[in-house]
């Protein structure tokens, strides 16, 4: 499912697999956990993430919660897309990853247009590919936006996506490769909105190219992140979505059910249940503030936000 700039920067050379098929209802690879029940008991677990500040720092938080439990834990960051990251969870190279629920639904389901987040929740668990498990969804959100600079708003007078149609054919757009095809992106822009770019620049996922080329007028919308603190450090306008293009995205733990003991169920919903978005929020800040990794601030997190 796509954070003082946050930035979301993609991790050159650390791409694992090739990628996945869209599709819902895949059977797993690799070792294929099938529909298996889950084990009693896990020993060891692989905890990866995408390649973006958020992600690696909620695969710290579930990995240093789970290895406090006694339980190996190994370590693969930065995977990639999400492409790319379900490609490796479905092939039992990692088994755990952090998800968005309103992202994840729109992958196992193309054909979903749940806006709501307990019905989009409830939605991506029937929907998820079989031996793969979604556990309790967090409070904790990062929704997607869309946004101007307050210069582009005020010229073209936009406060929705709605008012886009009459203006972005004089407009650049910029982003990640997957904001260009997504229903969360100009896809949908344009089957729900009938907005039409003059021209589109690939950049990044909500980072530093995608931030500087909107601030420098190069591009006039961009796609970011609503736990990013540039929106409000820089006063940019994020646009009303009144179509519902953009999902709710909930945090929610991916888990392959051949590793789903009832100890890292508890474990992984306990953190779940205590995050928020205005911690998560600052915790992400501190990263891509580049002073602290995001093992440091999990482990900070997870100091003072007790499980039991």
């Amino acid at each position: 499912m796509l954070r003082t700039t946050l930035i979301r920067t993609a991790i050159a050379g650390v791409a694992l697999l090739g990628l996945a098929g869209c599709g819902g209802g895949d059977q797993l690879g690799g070792d294929t956990a099938g529909s298996s029940p889950a084990p009693d008991k896990v020993t060891s677990i692989t905890v990866g993430s995408a390649d973006f500040s958020e992600s690696q720092l909620l695969a710290e938080i579930y990995g240093q919660a789970i290895a406090a439990k006694g339980i190996e834990v190994k370590k693969k960051p930065n995977i990639g897309n999400r492409e790319t990251y379900m490609a490796a969870i479905k092939d039992g190279s990692v088994d755990l990853v952090p998800e968005y629920t309103g992202a994840a639904l729109a992958y196992f389901d193309k054909n979903s247009t749940e806006t709501d987040p307990d019905k989009a929740y409830d939605a991506l668990k029937a929907a998820v590919t079989p031996g793969l498990e979604v556990l309790d969804k967090s409070p904790a959100a990062d929704q997607d936006t869309i946004v101007v600079t307050k210069a582009t708003a005020d010229k073209y007078n936009l406060k929705s996506l709605d008012d886009l149609k009459a203006v972005s054919k004089d407009l650049v757009a910029g982003g990640s490769s997957e904001f260009k095809v997504r229903s969360a992106g100009l896809k949908g822009l344009k089957e729900k909105y009938g907005v039409e770019f003059k021209e589109y620049k690939t950049l990044d996922a909500g980072g530093p190219l995608s931030i500087k080329a909107l601030t420098d007028n190069q591009i006039q919308l961009t796609n970011l992140f609503t736990t990013q603190s540039v929106i409000k450090e820089q006063g940019l306008v994020q646009l009303e979505d009144p179509q519902h293009i953009l999902p709710p995205n909930n945090i929610v733990p991916l888990i392959r059910t051949d590793h789903k003991s009832a100890d890292i169920a508890a474990v992984l919903n306990a953190v779940d249940a205590k995050l928020t978005t205005d911690a998560l929020t600052d915790l992400v800040k501190r990263i891509d503030a580049g002073k602290e990794s995001a093992d440091a601030v999990a482990k900070d997190w997870l100091s003072k936000n007790p499980l039991s």
